[in-house]
């Protein structure tokens, strides 16, 4: 499966994205994360040591062309992931699209299209999962970064900004082409907020596909430098991340979780 996770800066889509890659990874599937943020912290979330941050490889401008059927890699897609791929805990492999070295120069389009190429020639096997991370900014959808994935997971926090967020990146989503747009609400701390989010999602046409708890533990492993599962892996969030990650890998779509 291909899932791209979007949201609000700080809505939490960078700890769940990795998160679920680890929990993913630990069952036995083969994860391919992709960092699709050009202010790249997925490595960190997966649990990299930050002292490699600034040595992680990211995606070379050289890695599609123009051909008659439209955009396509220049060479295959393992050769690829094994050259510019950082190997991550759990075996998870990380692709990073870009890091800016200096400053105006110029926008990111040719790197978005890179992603959404690979994305495009990413494996789609029954254990195969490519989670991407995209940018808190709704451009990547209007560059169309996530075209190719299968579903789009909306993160969003139970107050109106972040709802709004998500229903944005939800109906950009579907226009798109992405059928399976569910929203996922994170940071929860009791009823009250989880039926603000439902009837959020209700009033708007969105589904639910599952609740992630507010959980000291998540900002603890902010703190620490840490990866949320080498904090503590029986952390609440962990676990309900862990949770959705493995229903939306057994049933292959984001069906809604009954815990939503």
């Amino acid at each position: 499966m291909k899932l791209a996770i979007a949201g609000k800066g700080g809505s939490g889509k960078t700890s769940i994205s990795g998160t679920m890659a680890r929990s993913l990874a630990r069952s036995g599937h083969r994860v391919l994360a992709i960092d699709g943020d050009s202010n790249p912290n997925l490595a960190l979330t997966l649990g990299v040591d930050p002292a490699l941050m600034d040595d992680v490889p990211t995606l070379p401008p050289d890695l599609i062309r123009r051909a008659n059927g439209g955009i396509e890699l220049t060479r295959p897609f393992e050769e690829v992931a094994a050259s510019h791929s950082l190997a991550a805990p759990d075996g998870v492999r990380l692709l990073v699209m870009a890091l800016p070295q200096h400053a105006d120069t110029g926008c990111l389009c040719s790197m978005h299209a890179t992603v959404r190429t690979l994305i495009e020639a990413a494996p789609a096997g029954d254990q195969d999962m490519t989670i991407l991370d995209t940018e808190a900014s709704p451009e990547h959808l209007s560059r169309g970064t996530a075209k190719y994935a299968d579903a789009l997971l909306a993160v969003v926090e139970p107050y109106f900004k972040s709802l709004e967020t998500g229903r944005r990146m939800a109906a950009l989503a579907r226009d798109l082409g992405l059928e399976d747009v569910k929203l996922v609400a994170n940071k929860v701390r009791d009823e009250r907020e989880l039926e603000a989010v439902r009837e959020f999602a209700d009033s708007n046409g969105i589904e639910v596909a599952g609740v992630v708890p507010f959980d000291e533990h998540m900002q603890l492993a902010e703190r620490a430098s840490k990866s949320p599962l080498d904090l503590d892996p029986e952390a609440p969030a962990v676990r309900a991340i862990g949770e959705l990650a493995e229903t939306i890998m057994s049933n292959g779509r984001l069906v809604t979780s009954e815990r939503a």
